[in-house]
């Protein structure tokens, strides 16, 4: 497209008009590979910036807090737990917090504040003539002692409501009992191996004995030596 203008000569003169740059094909031409190439890598690498952060997130929100006194406890949060050396899986389970106190002997302070009763797969112990067992108990001590004192729960029995009778399980228990000395506060886990259990509901108390003594020169102190036998209930 031309135009016409007037010289200093007073003559017309035809003269060619430019065009706008945003009218040119060039332009148009540059606008469209940025449109195809360099946006969408753009929103991409956006994109990827978000997802990061929030597997960052996801991964903090994973986090599972230990009970530092008690080495059953952290793995009973999961869906295993360590039984005879090996892992059990766990396929259902109850958690009760029966509160139960008793201070009848010595000046010792027994708290029992939680029990899990859990139905496990089928767990072979090869060590003992490959007994198979079908479902764990695991109860909680809190130990105070206001002597020099002997106390064994992980060497005593379990009785439960439904008829089973069985010895603690020593190498799957806690070490917190045994010699405990005066003044001195004590906590952990005994574990107990049931070869039934179809339901833990179906477990709805327990009786737990076990022996304990404290030493003295006194031949006529009778209460030296203290087998204790105390009842639990689960049932709401």
């Amino acid at each position: 497209m031309s135009k016409k203008i007037v010289g200093k000569d007073g003559k017309e003169y035809s003269v060619k008009e430019k065009k706008p740059f945003y009218k040119k094909w060039w332009f148009w031409l540059i606008v469209a590979i940025v449109l195809i190439f360099i946006v969408p890598a753009m929103i991409g690498g956006s994109g990827n910036d978000s997802s990061d952060s929030s597997d960052v997130k996801d991964a903090k929100t994973t986090n599972t807090s230990k009970d530092t006194d008690d080495s059953n406890t952290a793995k009973n949060n999961s869906k295993t737990i360590e039984l005879d050396n090996d892992e059990a899986t766990v396929l259902k389970e109850i958690s009760y917090n029966p509160k139960y106190n008793d201070e009848s002997w010595a000046g010792t302070k027994v708290n029992i504040d939680r029990v899990k009763v859990a139905k496990i797969k089928p767990f072979k112990d090869k060590e003992e003539d490959n007994h198979v067992y079908k479902g764990i108990i695991l109860v909680h001590f809190n130990v105070e002692a206001s002597r020099d004192i002997n106390f064994y729960p992980s060497q005593g029995t379990l009785v439960t409501s439904d008829g089973q009778q069985v010895d603690a399980n020593m190498y799957s228990s806690d070490d917190f009992d045994g010699d405990i000395a005066k003044n001195a506060k004590k906590s952990g886990n005994v574990l107990y191996t049931l070869t039934t259990l179809n339901n833990p509901k179906d477990i709805k108390n327990i009786r737990l004995k076990w022996d304990a003594n404290y030493d003295t020169d006194d031949v006529e102190d009778d209460s030296a030596y203290k087998t204790y036998d105390i009842t639990v209930n689960l049932a709401n």
